[in-house]
C-alpha cells in the first residue's frame, strides 16, 4: 500500500520532483568532479607548492661572507647615485625641466644646505611648489621617484582654490644628497 501511496504521490506532484531529482543529479555530478579530479589536482599543486618554498627557503640561507659582500655591492651602489655637489644645479634645472614636461610651473623654490661631515655628505633640503593639473602632478611625483638620484619625499601637500578649475597647488619637500668632494 505505501509503494502504491508514493506513486501516486510522485504522479500528482510531478512538478515539485523533477527539480529535486535535477539538484540531486548536479549533487552527484558535483560530488565525482571533486572527489575524482580537483581533490586530486589540488593535492598535487599542493606538494609541488611545498617543494619550491623548501627549495626557496634553502637557497635563501647564506652565509655571512655573502651577506657582507652583498650588503657592499648594495653600498656602492648606493654611493654611485650620490652626485658631486657641483651638480646641484644640474639637479635643479632637471627638477624645473620634470615639472615643465609635465605642464607644470614651478614657484617658490628654496634650498638649505646641511653638512654631514661624518658621512661626507651634503644635504639639500629643497622646498618648492607647482600649479598645473591633476595627471601633471601624479606623472611629476612619478617621475621624481624613478630618478637615479636619490631623492626623498619629506613632505607634500596638495591645494585646490577653485571648486570649478582643475588647478592644483602641490607643495613639495625633498632631500637629495651630495657628495661634497669634487667628481
Amino acid at each position: 500500500m505505501n509503494l502504491k501511496l508514493l506513486k501516486e504521490t510522485l504522479i500528482a506532484k510531478k512538478r515539485l520532483v523533477l527539480p529535486i531529482i535535477f539538484l540531486l543529479f548536479i549533487n552527484i555530478v558535483s560530488f565525482v568532479y571533486l572527489t575524482f579530479y580537483q581533490e586530486p589536482r589540488v593535492a598535487s599543486l599542493q606538494s609541488s607548492w611545498f617543494e619550491k618554498r623548501q627549495k626557496s627557503s634553502q637557497m635563501s640561507v647564506l652565509d655571512a661572507a655573502t651577506i657582507y659582500a652583498q650588503g657592499k655591492r648594495d653600498l656602492q651602489t648606493w654611493h654611485s647615485r650620490i652626485l658631486s655637489k657641483n651638480d646641484f644645479a644640474r639637479m635643479l634645472g632637471e627638477l624645473f625641466e620634470t615639472a615643465s614636461n609635465n605642464s607644470l610651473v614651478v614657484n617658490n623654490v628654496t634650498y638649505k644646505p646641511t653638512s654631514m661631515k661624518e658621512q661626507g655628505l651634503l644635504a639639500y633640503t629643497i622646498d618648492f611648489s607647482v600649479s598645473g593639473n591633476y595627471a601633471g602632478m601624479k606623472s611629476f611625483i612619478s617621475d621624481l621617484m624613478r630618478s637615479r638620484q636619490i631623492i626623498l619625499l619629506d613632505n607634500l601637500s596638495l591645494a585646490n582654490a577653485s571648486q570649478t578649475k582643475e588647478d592644483v597647488q602641490l607643495k613639495l619637500k625633498l632631500i637629495t644628497y651630495f657628495r661634497m668632494e669634487g667628481p
